[in-house]
């Protein structure tokens, strides 16, 4: 049995053949489904999307979903400056302050 040779049907991507699935979609809609979809995972798929885009040579989605990942990260910081601090053990004898 032969195998053909899938190395010469890939062509290296160039900037003129960079085609976006995601070039008119709106970075803050998408980090809401992202959201929805994923709940606190969202910002880790998000990467996994970005490093995907940018392994595949998708230049043009991989910086779409860099900008939706800096979103979901802007949020997540906001969020944990909300949050109140969490209290440890401050003394030896492990009471809570």
């Amino acid at each position: 049995m032969t195998f053909a040779d899938p190395s010469k049907y890939r062509q290296p991507p160039s900037s003129a053949d960079d085609i976006s699935i995601w070039c008119d979609k709106d970075p803050a809609l998408t980090a809401l489904a992202a959201k929805a979809a994923y709940g606190t995972d969202a910002t880790l798929a998000v990467a996994w999307c970005a490093l995907g885009a940018k392994v595949d040579g998708r230049a043009a989605d991989g910086h779409f979903w860099f900008k939706v990942f800096c979103l979901l990260s802007a949020s997540e910081t906001q969020m944990r400056a909300l949050r109140p601090a969490r209290r440890g053990f401050g003394n030896a004898d492990a009471k809570l302050n």
